[in-house]
């Protein structure tokens, strides 16, 4: 991930430096993203550094000048988020991450494609297709911690996108189990709940020759049985 990007600054940025007509370059922003208020900001500043030259009063044109050239830093990012092409700025912290779905809005995980996992998540391929796995298992993601423990995600991935994301609720289990049963029952106990003999002997046996599984998407990996089969255990 990165977000190099945000640490360029436009020509625009430079010409509000420009006294007199320095306001237009935040009216220029304002235009150029379809962004109202900073149309007004660039607008005003501009009238006013018109009306001071009228009336003979250019030290407040002078004044007016760092005034200019800090609402245009204060706006830089978020023009360079409005006007970036998809997938030119990904979250590499939650600051970024943050000024990101202010502007564009999160991304719901249980609804998006893959292509929004990698190109406005900015997830590597490997963990986009973890999620992708379990998303076509019928999982659904209820909060971020599942992530990491079910589709294998690390951590400062999934610390760092949390701002973006969005876990909306289509369908509801009543009674939700945590699929980490899968690591410490035994093959009997498996069976009562609904397991055949065969997988649950996979699962087991891989578990006792492996050590225990990760997330569940490993579980899938590791004994080759598709998650319909134990996903009413989840």
């Amino acid at each position: 991930m990165s977000n190099a990007a945000l640490k360029r600054i436009p020509d625009w940025v430079w010409w509000s430096l420009c006294p007199v007509f320095g306001g237009l370059t935040i009216a220029y922003a304002g235009y150029t993203t379809k962004t109202e208020r900073w149309l007004q900001i660039g607008g005003v500043l501009s009238a006013i550094a018109l009306l001071a030259i009228f009336l003979d009063l250019s030290w407040l044109v002078y004044l007016a000048v760092p005034v200019q050239f800090a609402i245009a830093m204060n706006i830089k990012n978020p023009y360079l988020i409005k006007s970036a092409p998809r997938g030119a700025i990904l979250p590499t912290d939650r600051q970024t991450a943050k000024s990101i779905a202010s502007i564009r809005g999160k991304v719901d995980i249980n609804r998006c494609s893959k292509d929004d996992l990698v190109h406005v998540l900015g997830l590597p391929i490997a963990y986009a297709n973890n999620i992708e796995l379990l998303k076509a298992e019928g999982y659904m993601f209820t909060h971020l911690e599942e992530l990491t423990t079910l589709a294998d995600v690390p951590e400062k991935y999934s610390q760092a996108i949390e701002p973006m994301i969005a876990f909306n609720y289509y369908e509801q289990s009543d009674d939700p189990i945590d699929w980490q049963r899968l690591n410490v029952l035994p093959i009997s106990e498996l069976i009562e709940l609904g397991l055949d003999l065969n997988s649950a002997a996979v699962i087991c046996t891989e578990r006792q020759r492996n050590g225990a599984y990760r997330s569940l998407v490993e579980v899938k990996r590791r004994t080759g049985l598709p998650i319909a089969l134990y996903k009413h255990l989840i």
